[in-house]
């Protein structure tokens, strides 16, 4: 029991993922009463401010001195990566929901904790990995309504108001950082002492919106045969795989050393779920309605999935031949 308990925490955001999207299939009714409430903005201005609250700033320093690693992430994260994998995603045989959600999910910035996590585990650059997650969350409340609006303006996907998006998640997103960040300065001690507890609440936070999403669509989404989904999971898959061999022939062109590479390589190829569906929440039912919310939100989860999945297996690779090659070292 203590083995399963630790397992569901550790696991909490996947296993959470997957329980919601079976019960808003399933007993759809209480998350379309919480989404007829403004729910879902609380729950995201909860996870924003857990993040601005955990977030260690400490060590972005360090990183400042490798710029051109740092300029390169920012401009493969907010710019070239949308552009490259939002085409690959309207060329995709499916669904015009689910090429939706993959396109956003693309225009979206680096991950919040995970790739951090990641590149620790690579024994990449960690300091640089910080500073790419801090400037591109913080730049792409600036960048993403723009983008967003041009990318899927440039297909005719839906209308986005930019300026209207902009809005928003300077209301949503920044400011519940900024506060996070500011009360961390007075209860970083506590914070890093109860970080398990805190995450736990962001991830209920966070599983919480894509419930919400999931029983507004419940009909639609009783409709997906296995076929369909199998490919939206092999489309996510491969986006992720061009990202990470665009962004490794970029880093070994410009020379970057082995560890700011295996920084840019992970960073700069993974997107971030929290702001993928605070994005998609934020847009006005008028241009996308709420059932189809529901819909364009599953392939940014398993796009998600994948992503954490494939980095953990080339980390582990990473960090096992550091490991070799020390061994084998000359003494």
């Amino acid at each position: 029991m203590i083995a399963l308990a630790g397992f569901l925490q550790r696991q909490m955001l996947p296993v959470g993922l997957v329980t919601v999207a079976i019960i808003g299939l399933l007993w759809p009714g209480p998350g379309q009463v919480m989404a007829a409430w403004p729910t879902q903005y609380v729950a995201v201005s909860i996870i924003f401010l857990c993040s601005g609250l955990l977030l260690r700033t400490d060590e972005i320093r360090e990183a400042l001195s490798a710029w051109p690693a740092t300029l390169w992430g920012i401009i493969a994260i907010l710019f070239i990566t949308p552009a490259v994998g939002a085409f690959v995603a309207f060329q995709a045989p499916l669904d015009d929901s689910f090429r939706l959600g993959l396109a956003l999910f693309c225009c979206m910035p680096t991950t919040l904790s995970s790739g951090i996590a990641l590149t620790n585990q690579a024994r990449g650059n960690t300091a640089l990995a910080l500073l790419l997650t801090v400037s591109t969350n913080l730049l792409g409340v600036f960048t993403i309504p723009f983008v967003l609006a041009a990318v899927l303006g440039a297909v005719g996907a839906i209308s986005l108001s930019a300026q209207s998006l902009l809005m928003k998640l300077c209301l949503t997103i920044l400011v519940p950082l900024v506060a996070g960040r500011l009360l961390r300065i007075r209860l970083g001690p506590w914070a890093d002492a109860n970080r398990p507890r805190i995450t736990i609440i962001s991830n209920l936070a966070l599983i919480s919106v894509p419930w919400m999403k999931f029983s507004q669509s419940s009909q639609r989404l009783a409709t997906i045969a296995f076929g369909e989904l199998l490919i939206l999971i092999l489309a996510g898959l491969v986006i992720h795989f061009i990202y990470l061999a665009l962004n490794n022939t970029a880093t070994r062109l410009f020379g970057f050393a082995l560890p700011l590479r295996k920084a840019v390589v992970l960073m700069a190829s993974q997107k971030t779920l929290p702001v993928a569906l605070t994005v998609l929440a934020l847009i006005p039912d008028e241009a996308l309605s709420a059932q189809t919310k529901g819909l364009v939100a599953i392939p940014c989860i398993t796009s998600h999935l994948g992503q954490i999945f494939v980095d953990a297996f080339l980390a582990t690779r990473w960090a096992a031949r550091d490991s070799r090659d020390v061994e084998g070292a000359p003494a």
